[in-house]
């Protein structure tokens, strides 16, 4: 992917995530047909960082009780991108007093 978009930038990583979230959303019919589709100008980050040449990020979508989130990764030695998608388990609540 660097190759088609020369260095990556933060910029180019938000829009490859994005992008490709939103592809993959819209790709599934259960989901579109119970939330609806989702544009890339819909995802949201809640968590990236670089490190070294390589980015990470966390991002979901807009749509009450999908129970989804993403993380998408550029690894610039491999010159590919993953997109991981995990579905909410459980939350348990941990008192500290």
């Amino acid at each position: 992917m660097a190759d088609l978009y020369g260095e990556m930038t933060d910029t180019k990583f938000d829009r490859l995530a994005t992008t490709a979230i939103s592809n993959w959303w819209n790709k599934q019919e259960e989901l579109v047909a119970k939330f609806g589709q989702v544009s890339p100008d819909e995802v949201y980050t809640t968590w990236k960082c670089k490190a070294i040449e390589n980015f990470k990020g966390l991002f979901g979508v807009p749509r009450d009780g999908d129970g989804l989130y993403f993380e998408f990764t550029f690894h610039a030695k491999m010159n590919r991108c993953y997109l991981d998608i995990y579905k909410k388990q459980t939350q348990e609540i941990i008192n500290l007093a």
